[in-house]
């Protein structure tokens, strides 16, 4: 069956014009925190998670000094599953805004380990202070001057 050039080319405008027509963009939903908080509670209830009462601060220590302290803290845990979780709004402060209120909570062993952070905290801050100082002051070497003798051509 022979083709005609002309009439192919008739149908190919034809269908060009026809295929896809106009685009409708899709409406996106905005993704909530509370979608989040959700998914979180679905996974916990599938963990067994159980609430957990009389919990009425939390405190996180970092290596670098400072605490994450709860106040007011929601605690769930689902032990078989190592898994626990702490919601609340979370306040960054240091040790020692801290140490007058947990010290009666502390048993001696905490009271050692909290002594060694302190000291450890000590040390890197005259650390810190002794590098400040060595960098103010420059090494003297045998021979040399800091004036900048002009070179002679």
């Amino acid at each position: 069956m022979p083709v005609d050039p002309a009439k192919l080319a008739k149908l190919r405008k034809q269908s060009a014009r026809r295929v896809g027509g106009s685009r409708v963009k899709s409406r996106r939903s905005q993704k909530s925190e509370e979608g989040d908080d959700t998914k979180l509670q679905n996974a916990l209830k599938k963990l067994d998670a159980q609430v957990m009462t009389g919990i009425e601060e939390a405190n996180f220590f970092k290596q670098d000094g400072t605490v994450l302290h709860f106040n007011k803290v929601g605690v769930q845990a689902a032990p078989m599953y190592n898994t626990y979780t702490f919601n609340g709004f979370a306040q960054k402060k240091s040790i020692t805004e801290l140490v007058p209120g947990i010290l009666p909570q502390l048993g001696a062993e905490n009271l050692r380990v909290l002594q060694q952070i302190a000291e450890q905290y000590q040390q890197r801050k005259n650390a810190e202070k002794q590098e400040e100082k060595d960098e103010d002051i420059p090494d003297l070497v045998e021979g040399e001057t800091f004036n900048k003798e002009e070179e002679v051509d």
